[in-house]
């Protein structure tokens, strides 16, 4: 698994800023080893500028040991000799973290990468045993549970790692000795523990109150592993199950002016860019409030006669949080302006005529025109005056045609 480790590398490097710190690699990539095997050491320093010749210093539990190469070569390891934890160094760099070389005196071991593992790596386990032995009926297994089983292949592999599959992993062999004549079934055992790589993300919004109007701040927050500080991940946000924002490396969604519209349930997931880990947030609900009422046009007297004045008024409610925003109106009738925007909610007509009568509507923006509202329509009709003579004349004349046959009545009535 030296594309793990190389992973590491990188990872550090990012996570540093630049600074030169190396990274110490093994070939093959197992940090448990039999006594007699053989492995290289490789001291990994990363650059951003064209590799320049370097001295190395190796260190085995802390005390300088021989080498200034980049590769130091173990060959027949030994137990008391080479086992112990691992650091190298150049001139003027920083020094590795320690890595630590298990050489065991056994016959079979069950063998596993020497970094960290976490959620999306690769994993390989090798089931070794003692090269002057042969061996036969391979098994794997995971929490006593049969994994693998097979007669050629001593390794189990998983492309990508998750943190439930953690736990006690076990193999065993028959290790055919004396020439095949004693056959031993052996086994070993290692725990693996898969770290998290970032935490489930949560959403989290800006400001804490959304008015319509305001820049909203969707954020997906989700913290890396210190380690792994530098892994690039990617954010996608949706809204109602919709994807509103694709995904890219900004963890940030912004609504520039919120809406009504903007309202709903959202969420964000958080994916590395070989996608071998994802995961979702929880659902947050976000509401977007009403910077103001829609407006609503209000008319005096109910019934304009021609010649009366009419006043004519945008009605609408702020946000008590922004009882203080100057709010703007204009009025309409049949579509045209009749009184463009001013900070007055009240169009007046002195003496109204016929032809004020229309359909009427209001708009009401704020002074930075980022919310606007357009009231339904209200017809209002302008009354003749004639009109209005005429039917009295009609009722006192109609009045007068009772009275008079009221009286007839009457007088016929008592002289009979």
């Amino acid at each position: 698994c030296t594309l793990c480790s190389l992973c590491v590398l990188c990872d550090l490097f990012s996570s540093i800023g630049g600074a030169i710190k190396p990274v110490v690699t093994f070939t093959p990539n197992w940090g448990n080893i039999l006594g007699g095997d053989d492995v290289t050491l490789t001291c990994d320093v990363p650059s951003t500028v064209p590799e320049e010749p370097r001295t190395y210093h190796w260190y085995k539990d802390k005390r300088p040991i021989p080498g200034d190469q980049q590769r130091l070569h173990i060959f027949v390891s030994s137990v008391e000799r080479d086992s112990g934890d691992y650091q190298c160094q150049t001139i003027g760099g920083d020094i590795s973290d320690p890595v630590f070389l298990n050489v065991t005196d056994n016959y079979l071991i069950l063998q596993r990468p020497p970094s960290v593992i976490y959620e999306g790596d690769p994993l390989t386990l090798r089931c070794h045993h003692w090269r002057f032995y042969d061996a036969i009926n391979k098994k794997f297994y995971k929490d006593d549970q049969e994994i693998k089983s097979s007669e050629s292949d001593s390794t189990f592999h998983i492309p990508n790692i998750m943190m439930s599959q953690s736990g006690l992993y076990k193999c065993t062999k028959q290790i055919q000795l004396n020439g095949g004549s004693n056959v031993q079934e052996l086994s070993d055992v290692s725990l693996i523990s898969v770290k998290e790589l970032f935490s489930p993300p949560e959403i989290k919004v800006t400001p804490s109150r959304v008015i319509e109007g305001d820049e909203m701040t969707v954020r997906c927050d989700t913290r890396l592993d210190p380690l792994r500080g530098g892994t690039e991940l990617y954010f996608a946000f949706y809204r109602d199950g919709r994807t509103v924002q694709g995904y890219n490396v900004s963890d940030t969604y912004r609504v520039q002016s919120s809406q009504l519209e903007d309202s709903g349930n959202y969420t964000c997931e958080v994916r590395t860019r070989s996608d071998t880990v994802r995961k979702m947030s929880d659902e947050i609900y976000i509401q977007i409030y009403e910077f103001f009422s829609p407006p609503e046009i209000k008319v005096t007297p109910s019934r304009v006669i021609e010649g009366d004045e009419m006043t004519v008024r945008c009605d609408t409610r702020l946000d008590p949080l922004r009882g203080g925003t100057e709010l703007h109106f204009a009025f309409y009738r049949d579509g045209r302006t009749v009184w463009g925007y001013n900070v007055s909610d009240t169009y007046r007509v002195r003496s109204s005529q016929l032809e004020d009568s229309g359909n009427y509507t209001c708009e009401v923006r704020t002074r930075s025109d980022t919310v606007r509202k357009m009231s339904d329509g209200l017809y209002i009709q302008i009354t003749q005056i004639h009109d209005y003579t005429v039917q009295n004349i009609i009722r006192l004349v109609i009045s007068g045609f009772v009275l008079s046959a009221a009286v007839c009545f009457t007088y016929f009535h008592n002289k009979w």
